[in-house]
């Protein structure tokens, strides 16, 4: 793989092999996301078609599928139909679990698709430059809308401190000094999206990019946090270097573009433009937070779940390892623990998830009284302030 590879055809053939040696790295950390063998962390389907007992075989096949085409993928001279597979078989399995949703699933996701139409249309020297725009703006928003996400108190005020605790060591941030670190490290992510995308402040913006990546990579592993997400930001580092480090062959514009497309090529354009658009709809409620860059934002749901002492002996033992017990005597069952124990990814941050899982937690439990869900909504913006609903076993069932 040539990080610093001249042409089209050979920035677009370097960055598959980046993306799917990335998204095999990604698998090998979260094996039970993808084999099942050993997970007692409910399935959160969005299209529920198939009966139970089939899922983990089905999954196991999908599972195969997808490694096998994204191996093929790196080295075949001809990749198309191989991307084809990776793509459907990724496809089926987020269908099957919204937890497999997580935002470096996503971006893969995505690229793999710029990268399979490409393909489809030949690789010529007028594909390359429009998928390679594509890639970029797709690559530039998520920085834009990662940073976007930060801009709230909660993340100033919780997330921050605790990511930066092994580089602050004792030195102790307060009120007005976390807020303007907060809003600054937001604004930095912002600028470095925005920048990516003018030549002027493109050489300062991959300096910034590759900077910040080593700056959360090494503060992860120092904390043993999410090792899901490391080699995401390796391949998020390359993936600039490919995509902006050197200018190829000036754009025609877009509108000559688009009559020139095709239906690929229009396909490419019209992928990276709702990529970089719809995040805005998170802001109002009516897109994902996860699909809108808010990893590590402070700015997502957190739901817990409440079980009796009777019922909790029922739970599975990755379960009953992370329960503990309120102040008020009440045990409760965090969705967050128990996924990373379990999956090496965090639950999918969005209540119509949560509700899925409270809901196998009450059929575990096999009591309708003994288990309650408790969600945190997304914290206000300006002072971190949020609301708590409830809803125990009957009202899910509803």
């Amino acid at each position: 793989m040539r990080l610093f590879a001249k042409g089209e055809a050979a920035r677009l053939a370097a960055l598959r092999r980046l993306v799917c040696a990335g998204m095999l790295c990604g698998v090998a950390l979260t094996w039970n996301l993808w084999f099942p063998s050993a997970r007692s962390f409910p399935r959160a389907p969005l299209l529920d078609a198939c009966p139970r007992e089939v899922v983990p075989p089905l999954e196991y096949v999908l599972g195969a599928m997808l490694v096998t085409a994204l191996a093929v993928s790196l080295f075949a001279k001809r990749p198309a139909k191989y991307l084809v597979a990776a793509i459907a078989s990724l496809g089926l399995l987020a269908l099957s679990d919204q937890t497999r949703w997580q935002p470096w699933v996503y971006q893969y996701f995505i690229v793999l698709v710029v990268l399979a139409l490409d393909a489809r249309r030949g690789g010529d020297g007028r594909s390359g430059i429009d998928s390679l725009d594509a890639l970029r703006l797709i690559v530039a928003s998520l920085y834009f809308w990662g940073g976007a996400q930060k801009l709230n108190y909660s993340f100033g005020h919780e997330v921050l401190p605790q990511l930066l605790a092994p580089a602050l060591g004792r030195l102790t941030l307060e009120g007005a000094q976390l807020s303007a670190l907060g809003v600054a490290v937001a604004a930095a992510e912002m600028f470095v999206g925005c920048g990516l995308l003018f030549r002027r402040t493109r050489r300062l913006c991959i300096g910034c990019a590759l900077a910040m990546h080593g700056l959360i990579l090494g503060l992860l592993i120092a904390q043993g946090r999410n090792s899901a997400v490391w080699a995401w930001n390796v391949a998020l580092a390359l993936t600039v270097v490919i995509l902006f480090r050197r200018g190829d062959t000036p754009a025609a514009p877009v509108s000559d573009r688009w009559r020139a497309g095709g239906t690929s090529g229009r396909a490419v354009m019209m992928l990276a433009a709702l990529y970089a658009v719809l995040p805005t709809l998170s802001f109002f409620g009516w897109w994902d937070m996860y699909l809108s860059g808010a990893l590590y934002s402070g700015n997502t749901a957190v739901a817990v779940v409440r079980v009796g002492a009777r019922e909790s002996e029922r739970l599975p033992a990755s379960a009953r390892r992370q329960l503990f017990t309120t102040a008020s005597g009440e045990r409760v069952l965090p969705l967050f623990e128990w996924s990373m124990a379990e999956l090496n990814v965090p639950p999918y941050p969005e209540p119509r998830v949560f509700r899925q899982v409270a809901r196998e937690v009450c059929r575990l439990t096999g009591d309708e009284g003994g288990a309650e869900l408790i969600v945190r909504g997304r914290p206000d913006v300006l002072d971190g302030r949020y609301v708590v609903s409830r809803a125990d076993c009957r009202q899910l069932g509803e």
